[in-house]
């Protein structure tokens, strides 16, 4: 009898003790980590800046990555410049500081400055606000070996940039909740142009050497994200025009309609 007991004891520690350990850890980790949003720092844009102003308040400033970083395929540089929110992101931004993995795009891209080779400025992307999601420069060729020369690849033109310029969220904020469209701009920064408008970007790629962007994208519309079939497209720079890979879409419908046959 006793034997049983002891063996039915052992079980169910063995059962009930690594639930408990595991639930104790989730817990521990949980609040560890649920003082901080590591979700890029919003651009005040609402009642909270107008309020500010008439009180003579900043609510933000700026920071910015040091040292400005080198651009492929040119002797310029560029700094990607972040927000951050006084007090809110005061303690976030020493703690991952004093860590050693501090990282602007949390606090959002707000701007971009463009310098030349001798460190001087040569212009800037906006004039306005704006909140920049990504920041995408083609690297040029890939060399499957080290001893490979490092040519480099002329071809590449343009920076990429998703953009967005409306607080489409109603929410007095500019981030990544707010609809962004696609941008291209020369390596200087320079005549930066639209790409798409209305499209929900998913993921996009400089093909046939750097004069054209292929794009996966859904429209944007209030249609289920279920329902909102994706799209290919591809943006050629030199004639700045779209063209809607209509065939890809429609074969893609006709392979998903044999899931319900």
């Amino acid at each position: 009898m006793n034997d049983r007991f002891i063996k039915a004891l052992v079980i169910i520690n063995g059962v009930i003790f690594p639930i408990f350990f595991g639930i104790f850890l989730y817990k521990s980790f949980s609040k560890d980590t649920a003082d901080y949003d590591y979700q890029a720092e919003s651009i005040v844009v609402g009642d909270d800046l107008e309020k500010a102003k008439r009180d003579s308040v900043a609510l933000q400033g700026l920071s910015y990555v040091t040292p400005p970083q080198k651009i492929y395929n040119s002797t310029n540089m560029y700094i990607p410049i972040s927000v951050l929110t006084y007090e809110v992101a005061k303690k976030f931004r020493e703690d991952s500081q004093a860590a050693g993995d501090y990282n602007p795009a949390w606090f959002n891209y707000f701007n971009v400055l463009f310098l030349d080779k001798d460190y001087k400025v040569i212009g800037q992307l906006l004039d306005k606000k704006a909140t920049i999601s990504e920041i995408t420069i083609n690297e040029g060729r890939r060399y499957p070996y080290d001893d490979e020369a490092p040519t480099v690849d002329k071809t590449v033109k343009h920076i990429a940039y998703r953009i967005g310029f409306h607080d489409t969220s109603k929410d007095g904020k500019l981030d990544y909740m707010d609809y962004q469209d696609l941008y291209i701009s020369d390596l200087n920064g320079q005549n930066l142009t639209q790409v798409t408008t209305q499209k929900d970007i998913l993921d996009f790629e400089f093909i046939n050497s750097n004069s054209q962007i292929f794009i996966r994208y859904k429209d944007r519309n209030e249609l289920p994200d279920e329902y909102n079939p994706l799209k290919f497209g591809i943006y050629d720079i030199t004639t700045t025009t779209f063209r809607e890979l209509k065939e890809i879409e429609e074969k893609l419908k006709d392979i998903e309609k044999k899931l319900i046959k």
